[in-house]
């Protein structure tokens, strides 16, 4: 009796692991674990992802400030100051209070705030592809649940046909219409099936352990019972995800704006090679005497710089800055033919697998049904041997878990694809 019973509490432990400890009714559609909720908890709660917004919003603050001018130069002093320090001896003594500003009019500081924007969206780059891999692997880990939840439950349906077999065959002895042997044989295949139960119990735990583990959550917390995740029809070609790969994808638009930088920085070099201007003008106060008054004056100044000697130096750098463009062009270049070969591969992937995927859940399992069915009546009527009905119920529950393993490669590979083109 105990033989009989212990399949059924595995199956229930595996149940309290992945249900809420407060559930009393079966799960509503709303009350179970989708993989959108997540993706958000695994983003949401990461650390990572917290230091990569950080390192966005620095590179923005950086980004407002790299094109602001020099501040202005107050300028306070005495002109023809005898070393009497007698104010009133000269009438050319004054007290001076000037200003000079330095114009950038070669329009660098409007460049360098360019090439700085462009860095602050490389680090948006940087946050979004940590994003990706996150909500692709919090994805991965919801399908290893639902998967291996899947497989206890096909697991249980055989331990159900194959209790039917081997009731069957007891009937059998019982009226002398076959031998005991056949009994015994039946129930150790049956047995062999119960013990797959437990390892199949303890795929169960670690999914739920890995997917409390990037939710943020403790360990051992309960989680719903997943829903089961829908996927999007493929298009009819590649061209369409290869587009949005190179339109999405976090790595190439990152590269984009790496090359954008260093262009920037490179013109921003080469308008150095202006001379640079700074304005200046200042006011003179004179004292007057009893005798003389002596009117203010007002001085204006500009003073154009010659890039004799530093002209080599600010051509040399822009030059540097366009052989790093060319090299993060490059690379550009490549990764977009890497992608483009990935994402086709994965194309074709997913399509053979939703291919082989409707092939088993419309023809090879509904095949296996009646094949069993069959089986099953004629052992019953005695025109079927036990070996063969044995041998259909195995490939019955073959094909079932070739097709859950199908399903969760087709999964798999969709997450892929989703990385690449969202």
């Amino acid at each position: 009796m105990l033989m009989k019973l212990w399949p059924l509490l595995i199956f229930a432990v595996v149940q309290a692991c992945t249900q809420p400890l407060s559930a009393q009714q079966p799960l509503t559609p709303s009350e179970s674990l989708r993989v959108e909720q997540v993706v958000y908890d695994v983003v949401r709660h990461n650390d990572r992802v917290t230091a990569m917004r950080y390192m966005e919003k620095a590179a923005n603050a950086k980004a407002k400030s790299a094109g602001a001018w020099d501040d202005p130069m107050l300028m306070v002093g005495v002109a023809n100051l005898p070393t009497s320090f007698d104010f009133k001896m000269d009438p050319m003594t004054m007290k001076m209070l000037g200003l000079s500003q330095n114009i950038p009019y070669a329009g660098q500081k409007g460049l360098q705030e360019k090439a700085a924007r462009a860095e602050a969206a490389m680090a948006t780059q940087d946050r979004q592809e940590m994003e990706l891999e996150l909500a692709t692997a919090a994805k991965l880990a919801f399908y290893d649940l639902y998967v291996s939840r899947r497989g206890v439950d096909l697991l249980m349906k055989q331990i159900e046909v194959m209790q039917d077999v081997v009731a069957s065959v007891k009937s059998r002895v019982a009226t002398s219409q076959t031998n005991p042997e056949e009994a015994s044989a039946s129930q150790a295949d049956l047995w062999r099936l119960q013990t797959q139960l437990m390892p199949a119990a303890h795929e169960v735990e670690s999914a739920q352990y890995n997917l409390n583990t990037l939710r943020g959550l403790p360990t051992d917390k309960p989680v719903p019972a997943p829903q089961t995740p829908t996927f999007t029809g493929l298009p009819d070609n590649a061209e369409a995800l290869v587009v949005a790969a190179r339109e999405h994808y976090p790595p190439l638009t990152k590269l984009t704006e790496q090359a954008n930088s260093y262009a920037f920085s490179a013109a921003a070099a080469r308008r150095m090679l202006w001379p640079m201007l700074s304005l200046s003008g200042n006011y003179n106060f004179r004292t007057s005497t009893d005798m003389q008054k002596r009117d203010n004056m007002v001085g204006f100044q500009a003073t154009i710089s010659l890039p004799i000697f530093s002209r080599r130096q600010q051509r040399e750098m822009g030059r540097s800055m366009d052989l790093m463009k060319q090299s993060v062009v490059a690379e550009q270049v490549q990764l977009a033919r890497e992608i483009e070969t990935k994402v086709r591969s994965l194309y074709l992937d997913a399509l053979h697998l939703n291919e082989n995927l409707l092939m088993y859940r419309e023809r090879i399992i509904p095949a296996d049904e009646d094949a069993y069915r069959n089986a099953f009546s004629g052992y019953t009527n005695n025109r079927t041997t036990l070996a063969t009905l044995l041998d259909y119920a195995l490939t019955s529950f073959r094909d079932r878990l070739t097709a859950n393993q199908i399903e969760y490669e087709l999964a798999r590979t969709l997450a892929e694809i989703e990385r690449y083109t969202t």
